[in-house]
């Protein structure tokens, strides 16, 4: 097996973790050196073999030391709540994108700051905590802007309601993560105190859909309707109108797969509002058909036949759909589980385009024996196609990240395998992002 490679920037920050403690009165006893030891270094192998510049690595691995790692709680135990993010419950997906080579690769990860460790018994939609890791960004990331961000909190969270009001609203929505905190980061630091990340903020529906009595794709539709002054940019209404028209003669469970909705924490003229969807059919055409919302999105047959082959390389079959078919499509436990996966599709909305940007995300561990098949499938694709260059394989890099397990035990570590075109429904260029998460509520490195 081989050895997680260790980042000579995390090794020389590793006796600074003292010094960080007291610089940051909220960490525990337990919380950030665990933290830090665990997600800390599988964020700083993957920056290394992405290649990122060292100072770009040493910056954001302090922020993200000083302040993510110690407002995650206490390390995982039996009793720990479990987020909406890993499989397994823990609050971590990290990923690597590649655009169109895996010679260029770029790091982003999610983070579940919900207080789960211990769970905030009296408040538990809360998003306190991630509100205050958005307000320490204002004046560090480029062109932050949360006013949208805000109107869609004021719309999807439910935190003012009294603690037996959210209990509720929690068992009928079946899940708890209030929000989810995503991080691009980028490889150039913008001046001596700026962060080298543009965030974003992951709504779930669930709640306002289960509050009011709509779908959760309904509540997602109103809730980018609500925002203020959108009415300023037409493209991003009509690209919510072009979903809403294929899903109107779907049936419900369609619409009830809408996972989240998420923004880039920009001005409206940039930001991206992504909506990320549970797909419910039963056949690679059906994927295809959700893929181009029925035909809606023109100009992207020449991909049908590498997305096939990816999702049968991936899962280790020669025949996705016989796999696939095996499975009841409109099983309500497929949308109302918060860390059951299944293949999704998310559709990319911003001001640009009146036309949403599609992305594949295939979930290959309902298929694949083991991550190491998976890890196999994703390689000869790559080389298939002419992504890639010399050095290390996707399999190899995610080796040398992960050590504490063998690939071929079991499946787990990858997630998703996410493909499209690159923010623009009109651009011919791919691009494929390779989801890990670090299974630390399973396997928890103590």
């Amino acid at each position: 097996m081989a050895v997680a490679t260790q980042s000579p920037i995390f090794r020389s920050m590793e006796s600074e973790n003292a010094k960080s403690r007291a610089v940051d009165q909220v960490s525990t006893s337990q919380g950030l050196p665990y933290w830090w030891s665990t997600s800390g270094r599988d964020l700083a192998n993957m920056l290394h073999e992405a290649d990122y510049p060292e100072e770009v690595q040493r910056h954001f691995l302090s922020y993200y030391r000083d302040i993510i790692c110690p407002r995650l709680g206490g390390q995982p135990g039996e009793d720990s709540v479990k987020s909406g993010v890993g499989w397994d419950g823990n609050p971590l997906e990290y990923s690597f994108e590649l655009k169109g080579t895996t010679k260029t690769q770029a790091v982003r990860f999610v983070v579940d700051l919900t207080q789960l460790r211990p769970a905030d018994r009296s408040s538990p939609l809360s998003m306190d905590t991630t509100q205050r890791v958005v307000d320490m960004m204002a004046d560090k990331a480029p062109g932050f802007d949360e006013n949208w961000s805000k109107s869609l909190q004021r719309w999807f969270v439910y935190d003012h309601l009294s603690e037996d009001e959210q209990k509720a609203l929690i068992a009928k929505a079946g899940q708890q993560t209030s929000v989810i905190l995503g991080f691009d980061i980028f490889k150039r630091v913008a001046g001596p105190d700026g962060l080298p990340v543009m965030a974003k903020v992951y709504y779930p529906p669930c709640y306002t859909a289960a509050a009011k009595g709509i779908t959760r794709w309904q509540a997602v539709r109103q809730g980018i309707q609500q925002l203020p002054g959108v009415s300023s940019y037409p493209n991003i209404l009509k690209s919510t109108e072009i979903i809403n028209d294929f899903l109107s003669d779907k049936p419900r469970e369609w619409q009830m797969g809408t996972r989240y909705l998420a923004t880039d924490l920009v001005g409206p003229e940039k930001a991206r509002m992504k909506v990320y969807m549970r797909c419910f059919g039963r056949t690679f055409e059906d994927i295809w058909n959700y893929y181009t919302l029925g035909g809606r999105i023109t100009g992207v047959d020449e991909d049908k036949e590498k997305f096939r082959d990816l999702m049968n390389f991936v899962s280790g079959t020669n025949n996705y759909d016989a796999e696939i078919s095996k499975q009841d499509p409109l099983d309500e436990t497929r949308y109302r589980s918060a860390t059951g996966k299944l293949t999704a599709i998310y559709f990319s909305i911003s001001a640009d385009n009146p036309i949403p940007a599609p992305k594949l995300c295939i979930y290959p561990a309902n298929f694949a024996p083991n991550d190491e098949v998976i890890a196999k499938g994703l390689d000869q694709w790559l080389n298939k196609y002419g992504w890639h260059h010399d050095g290390a394989s996707m399999e190899e890099q995610v080796k040398r990240v992960f050590d504490h397990r063998p690939l071929g035990k079991k499946t787990g570590i990858f997630t998703f395998i996410g493909i499209g075109r690159k923010e623009d429904p009109t651009s011919k260029d791919l691009s494929i992002q390779v989801y890990v998460t670090p299974e630390l509520y399973e396997t928890p490195r103590y």
